[in-house]
């Protein structure tokens, strides 16, 4: 690989750390958020809206975060171009 292929596999491993970081942070704030303690005459909001869009955002990141995963993993050099390397 080229020095603007290691350069460029560095910043992919700096994202990806980055998307970790966030990610867990994240994971660490829903874990952490505190338990609702508001008035007792007050009719709490139905779970399936509160809980659905954050399933769905999660499943969103975490989507991503594999793809990213997916796409650093790749080998940009796996196959030999025909055009390049036929013996003709």
């Amino acid at each position: 690989m080229s020095g603007r292929g290691l350069q460029g596999r560095r910043f992919a491993r700096f994202l990806l750390v980055a998307a970790f970081l966030v990610v867990g942070f994240e994971a660490f704030l829903f874990i952490a958020q505190p338990i609702d303690i508001g008035p007792l005459t007050a009719e709490p909001p139905s779970t399936w809206t509160r809980v659905i869009p954050e399933m769905i955002g999660g499943a969103a990141q975490v989507i991503g975060l594999a793809w990213m995963i997916r796409i650093y993993r790749a080998d940009p050099e796996a196959h030999r171009s025909w055009f390049r390397f036929s013996r003709s």
